[in-house]
């Protein structure tokens, strides 16, 4: 009788929990058009997953942008505007090399270059920020290496040269000839690890030989993306990777072929890798004997520090920045070979004329 009773109140149960949870009358069919506003239309114009998006998030995932390896540098307010997203926002929106430190930042992503969630449409697809570089070396100068393609032009390289910049240091050279000394108080005192929108200028180098660096027209023919997001080969180069070289696939000569259609199997055209890798190594030594350049950490040479400073002449530091421009390009004459070529033959004639 019991069990019965309790069977009896079960199905009451469920026959109230079913009249209570019974759906209504179904709603009318949700807007598919193509104004722009329909939710359907307008998300799955980039939220498709079809295999051009997921080609670049695979792609980029594997870049050094992504990796966040440099992340922790956010947290210095002179560093963020680089190492991280909202930094380099923050930079964007206020001009200035000086932004927040933040602790807990996002590392640089898609929404830091591209204006996603603006339109809704694919025009968010489009670069934040293109307009000409103010360098931090000299921010009343301005570069724009803005390029004339068909049907427009192409502005990229100035994106990347938001960051991709030497960076100005104290003491700062003001007469690049000159023997007079200045007092540094960091043994990493130079243009820091990123000058490539500065090299593919022809920017940024002191000039202390008798004549000025000329410069190659990769600038005027070309812009970042075309060598870094050039032809893809997986993960390892072109594309959203940016890379040019792995040790899987080589060089992505592929990326250089529609203007130099004779290159071989690595980016040393013509020799003139080897030629300015000849160069910096020279120079790198001439640098170490006059104990000017530490050859194990790459910096200058010690001991400095805040509290007992080193002095150098400025035109020592010029060599060594030129020399430190060169290093971090890491490029060996590919940006601008005739510039790299210049700046470093001016250096060794001055180290040579030395005692």
């Amino acid at each position: 009788m019991l069990v019965l009773s309790g069977i009896m109140v079960m199905a009451v149960s469920g026959l109230i929990f079913i009249g209570c949870t019974k759906e209504g009358p179904q709603g009318p069919a949700g807007a598919n058009g193509t104004n722009g506003k329909d939710a359907n239309a307008t998300c799955t114009l980039c939220h498709n997953f079809g295999d051009t998006v997921i080609v670049k998030i695979f792609q980029y995932d594997a870049s050094k942008h992504a990796s966040a390896s440099t992340i922790i540098e956010a947290a210095r307010s002179g560093c963020s505007g680089c190492h991280s997203h909202e930094g380099f926002l923050e930079k964007l929106q206020t001009g200035s090399s000086v932004t927040q430190a933040y602790n807990d930042a996002a590392p640089i992503n898609c929404r830091t270059c591209h204006t996603i969630h603006s339109t809704y449409t694919p025009a968010d697809w489009a670069l934040r920020n293109v307009e000409p570089v103010h360098p931090y070396i000299d921010s009343t100068s301005s570069i724009d290496l803005t390029v004339t393609i068909p049907g427009g032009t192409d502005g990229t390289s100035n994106l990347c040269g938001k960051c991709h910049q030497a960076r100005k240091n104290t003491p700062w050279i003001t007469n690049p000839k000159g023997t007079d000394s200045l007092a540094v108080t960091s043994t990493r005192w130079g243009p820091h690890h990123g000058p490539q929108f500065l090299m593919l200028a022809g920017k940024g180098a002191f000039e202390m030989g008798s004549s000025a660096c000329g410069t190659s027209n990769h600038k005027g023919n070309a812009t970042c993306r075309n060598c870094h997001m050039g032809p893809a080969q997986g993960e390892s180069v072109g594309g959203h990777t940016l890379t040019m070289s792995s040790a899987e696939t080589g060089d992505n000569v592929a990326a250089c072929r529609p203007c130099h259609s004779s290159i071989g199997a690595t980016f040393d055209l013509n020799g003139r890798q080897t030629e300015i890798a000849g160069l910096y190594q020279t120079l790198k030594v001439k640098l170490a004997q006059k104990n000017v350049l530490d050859t194990i950490n790459n910096v200058l040479k010690g001991p400095i520090s805040a509290t007992k400073p080193k002095k150098f002449t400025q035109i020592q530091l010029s060599v060594y920045w030129n020399y430190c421009m060169v290093d971090a390009d890491r490029s060996m004459g590919v940006h601008n070979y005739v510039y790299t070529r210049d700046m470093l033959n001016a250096g060794i004639a001055y180290m040579n004329s030395l005692p």
